[in-house]
């Protein structure tokens, strides 16, 4: 009753979902449109709210285009359409791409879930069943506290949720329109809450230490967090019709700090922290082999060919900020500390060569009093 009464409800379910306005269920249902959300990055959603999916179209959270330049990337010069690439984003990635309604109105297709409530339109998504169900295998976990040394003091403290400080017009409008990674759009910075926590101009003494623009907040204020290494994919075709997408992988937490290759701004650090990409130079072997099963024509030898284009350790956006760590009790608390900085000794053969582009060749030593 209380959905029929409020101002979705008013305008009836064949007006959204088509379908037919009968009382045989069968009947009904003939033609049923299930997410009328999602055609065009608004779908029946843009006829009241164009001012919003005029720009979420071409979002990273509707076109999921940083993953998409990512493998584009290190697959070149191999053309995505004749490969398995486009099957296997369907099956795998295309379960975080977003629609109005998996935010707004149901879970998200990766979490299985149903309607959130019932059919009630949620203006504020709720962060544990939409945010979380698509970036819950990093930020929930380090946020909350269930991965990693400490939960995350805007949580612990206040229960601070993600629109917090991720505000709608961010979500649905990636600026500037050309970004193709996520740190390089215009989001939420911490000066806009602590404005004397800007380096060069703060009252206090340990911001002052560094020029502006050479530590991201993070490297001071977060703990250890969760990392992925090792991962590859494999799919599991055993069962005709049905196809698995399987990720083993080696978890790890860690605390490390490497150069800012991707300076922007909106990311003007010279050192950030870096978190290492579930992904390996075979990664995708699997799917040259399942091409010749499902077409009778084997795909590319070396379907990542141009692995080494992109690092496998990039910055990160941890959220398990604290105001005092281990770190920063002193200088010399992080200053001689190799363990803390990424450097060749953490790498792999296997690594792509643009890590090195990431490393330090030497860390800063312990300043002498």
């Amino acid at each position: 009753m209380e959905f029929v009464e409020s101002n979705h409800g008013k305008i009836g379910c064949i007006t959204c979902h088509k379908g037919t306005n009968v009382f045989n269920e069968e009947k009904a249902h003939k033609d049923l449109i299930k997410d009328p959300s999602d055609e065009g990055g608004g779908g029946v959603c843009k006829d009241c709210h164009d001012d919003i999916s005029s720009t979420f179209k071409n979002s990273m959270h509707y076109t999921l285009k940083g993953i998409a330049d990512i493998t584009g990337t290190i697959s070149q010069p191999h053309k995505m359409e004749e490969t398995l690439l486009p099957a296997a984003w369907k099956l795998d990635c295309a379960e975080c791409h977003t629609s109005c309604g998996s935010c707004h109105v149901a879970w998200p297709e990766v979490a299985k879930g149903g309607l959130l409530d019932r059919h009630l339109f949620q203006k504020t998504p709720p962060m544990e069943k939409t945010c979380y169900a698509c970036h819950g295998s990093r930020f929930a976990g380090e946020y909350m506290g269930l991965l990693g040394k400490t939960a995350d003091v805007h949580y612990e403290k206040v229960q601070m949720v993600c629109v917090d400080c991720h505000k709608g017009d961010q979500l649905h409008n990636t600026k500037p329109e050309t970004s193709k990674r996520y740190y390089d759009t215009e989001t939420s910075r911490c000066e806009g809450c602590h404005p004397d926590s800007k380096a060069g101009s703060s009252k206090t003494a340990m911001h002052k230490a560094h020029p502006e623009g050479t530590l991201g907040c993070a490297v001071c204020h977060a703990n250890e967090y969760f990392n992925c290494t090792n991962c590859h994919v494999s799919l599991d075709i055993k069962e005709a019709g049905k196809i698995k997408v399987i990720f083993p992988s080696d978890p790890l937490f860690t605390f490390k700090i490497g150069k800012n290759i991707d300076i922007t701004p909106n990311n003007p650090y010279k050192y950030n922290l870096v978190r290492h990409s579930p992904m390996k130079k075979d990664s995708l072997a699997s799917l040259r082999s399942f091409q010749d099963v499902l077409t009778g024509k084997p795909g590319p030898e070396d379907l990542i060919s141009n692995y080494d284009a992109l690092p496998t350790w990039n910055s990160a956006s941890v959220h398990n900020i604290q105001r005092h760590t281990k770190q920063n009790s002193s200088c010399n608390a992080c200053h001689g500390h190799k363990e803390l900085f990424l450097t060749k000794d953490d790498l792999v053969p296997e690594d792509p060569k643009a890590n090195q582009k990431i490393i330090f060749d030497k860390i800063p030593g312990k300043i002498k009093k």
